[in-house]
């Protein structure tokens, strides 16, 4: 999480901290009579920050930040805590890919999928699987099961995700590249292939949402895509 922070952030974060601490410490040696060597301020700094950064640590400043009236929400003035297990609805167009094909088969048929009505288009083929994102302030790992094995689809898992912060025009989003995991018996089919998703967040209904694309079979031509809604379980 720490990627959407510009490396200038951290400085003012410990100028920030350093300050603090040195203002604390003179306020303590004054009132108390407490010696606290100035020498000790880096490492305080510095343990305030692998602190701050630990999950249970974080995760609780943000949830306090939703209820405290006078601070800002960091869920939506940093980025939203994804921690957690999602119900993913996944809409594919295998289906229209398996329209195309049946129609490439049979000479009787004529279909142009650049030209036809959008009524003549089979329905997106629908499935539901769930995602488990773990997300600490050095990485953001998702994991995708298929509860239900109603689909070939098995599992898969991130290998790179980036986080991007919410501005003017744009919603908080999580983009990431994985691996899929398909049981298949199909010589022409791919078992294990790359694919790339980019949702965005809507922190009003607290879900995920966007589209994925995948390299399934790209050198046939009939690589899927399709779109993604994840709503936290």
């Amino acid at each position: 999480m720490h990627k959407i922070f510009p490396v200038r952030s951290f400085a003012y974060l410990i100028s920030v901290l350093t300050l603090g601490i040195f203002l604390i410490i003179e306020l303590a040696t004054n009132a108390f009579g407490l010696e606290v060597r100035l020498l000790a301020i880096p490492g305080i700094v510095w343990a305030l920050m692998i602190a701050l950064s630990f999950n249970p640590i974080w995760r609780a400043v943000w949830k306090l930040s939703k209820k405290v009236a006078f601070l800002p929400d960091l869920n939506v003035a940093v980025f939203p805590d994804l921690n957690g297990t999602w119900d993913m609805q996944l809409e594919s167009n295998w289906s229209r890919q398996e329209q195309l094909l049946e129609a490439s088969t049979d000479r009787r048929k004529s279909f142009d999928i650049r030209k036809c009505d959008a009524e003549e288009l089979a329905p997106l083929m629908s499935m539901t699987l769930r995602a488990e994102i773990e997300q600490n302030w050095w990485s953001i790992k998702m994991t995708v099961t298929n509860p239900n094995q109603d689909s070939p689809i098995k599992e898969s898992k991130t290998y790179i995700a980036i986080p991007r912060k919410k501005s003017e025009h744009t919603p908080a989003s999580l983009c990431y590249f994985y691996d899929q995991t398909n049981e298949t018996d199909s010589l022409s089919d791919d078992p294990i292939f790359s694919a790339a998703a980019c949702l965005s967040y809507d922190e009003g209904r607290d879900r995920l949402e966007g589209t994925f694309w995948t390299a399934r079979q790209w050198r046939r031509a009939i690589n899927t895509a399709g779109k993604l809604t994840l709503i936290r379980g």
